[in-house]
């Protein structure tokens, strides 16, 4: 538990003080908007479970995903990670279980598995 609070910690500090243009983010109705925002947001974005456990973190342009992102369970370890294009998934995608192992992995294009 320590372990997981002292990662936690570190992708805080590091992870959020890139430029500062992580901002807080959330998903409704499928377009992402800042927490406080009402126009979809552009730029890299971090959901949260509550106030403290990411629950993922990427880049959005125009409220829809783009590029790599990974999403975590509630303990801070990887559940899944890969790349969107225009919202849909696109490419490579890695799937793990709670004890980190991978579980599986998939090929996307334009949304559908290969």
């Amino acid at each position: 538990m320590k372990k997981i609070l002292i990662l936690l910690a570190i992708i805080t500090l590091f992870g959020c003080s890139d430029k500062g243009s992580a901002k807080k983010i959330e998903f409704r109705k499928g377009i992402i908007y800042t927490l406080d925002g009402d126009k979809p947001y552009t730029g890299e974005g971090i959901s949260y479970y509550d106030g403290n456990n990411i629950e993922s973190r990427g880049y959005s342009k125009n409220g829809k995903a783009e590029g790599e992102w990974t999403y975590y369970f509630y303990n801070g370890k990887v559940k899944r990670k890969g790349s969107y294009m225009n919202g849909k998934m696109d490419g490579h995608w890695i799937y793990y279980y709670h004890s980190g192992e991978v579980e599986g992995e998939v090929e996307y294009r334009k949304g559908k598995e290969m």
